[in-house]
């Protein structure tokens, strides 16, 4: 089956190392926080970390607005402890289970009613249970600008307003942040002066390290989260 590339979600076979790299830090962090645990992933996309997850997991469900993404990750992804449901996220509330931990990655950017959503979220979580969430920064995504750079996105948070809203709706909150190890940034920099560009590609330096580039790459820290 074909999936659209919209550029609303990830599709691993569509997008850049780079960028799965990126999304997928947000997995490996959550996977300390799984094991032998009832998960709910939200926004679960083409269903490549509900499927990761569920290597951990004792169960793992996860759910997209998307019935043809949701038929998509059902042939790809397949564990005994893995489900997916074609369900809204702001339709959470029909959900009858509870579950140990809840994610949802990228995700919140996309929803217009964000209490609603929170609220359904703290309602589904076990007495004991955490929610893992994962949103852009705006100074990193939206340098400069108050509205979303990207179309599908509705808002997007500076450190504070993201750390105000989740404690309206959860007893306990603690921040970290997905930031660039300090190899990627001095190939990044590289990257922007353009240095060897005359080279051809399997002789450029840069190219070589963002064609395997990976979640080591990056680092997730409490340090400076109020910089991009």
């Amino acid at each position: 089956m074909e999936v659209a590339d919209t550029g609303e979600r990830i599709l691993l076979e569509k997008e850049t190392p780079m960028m799965i790299a990126r999304h997928s830090c947000a997995y490996n962090f959550a996977k300390d926080w799984v094991s032998g645990k009832s998960v709910l992933d939200v926004g679960s996309g083409e269903g490549y970390g509900s499927y990761y997850l569920a290597g951990f997991a004792k169960e793992v469900t996860g759910i997209d607005y998307d019935e043809k993404i949701i038929y998509f990750a059902r042939e790809k992804y397949q564990r005994q402890n893995l489900r997916y449901l074609d369900l809204n996220a702001e339709r959470l509330d029909s959900l009858k289970d509870k579950f140990d931990v809840i994610c949802s990655f990228q995700c919140i950017e996309h929803i217009p009613d964000v209490n609603k959503f929170l609220k359904n979220i703290s309602g589904l979580l076990k007495e004991s249970g955490i929610f893992i969430c994962s949103t852009p920064n705006r100074l990193d995504a939206s340098p400069g600008r108050e509205a979303p750079l990207n179309k599908f996105h509705l808002r997007e948070y500076l450190l504070d307003e993201y750390r105000d809203l989740l404690k309206e709706f959860f007893s306990s909150v603690e921040l970290v942040g997905v930031k660039r190890s300090r190899r990627l940034n001095f190939y990044r920099r590289f990257k922007k002066i353009g240095f060897f560009n005359f080279l051809p590609k399997e002789l450029d330096p840069v190219k070589r390290f963002y064609g395997r580039i990976d979640c080591g790459d990056f680092i997730i820290t409490k340090e400076n989260l109020k910089t991009h």
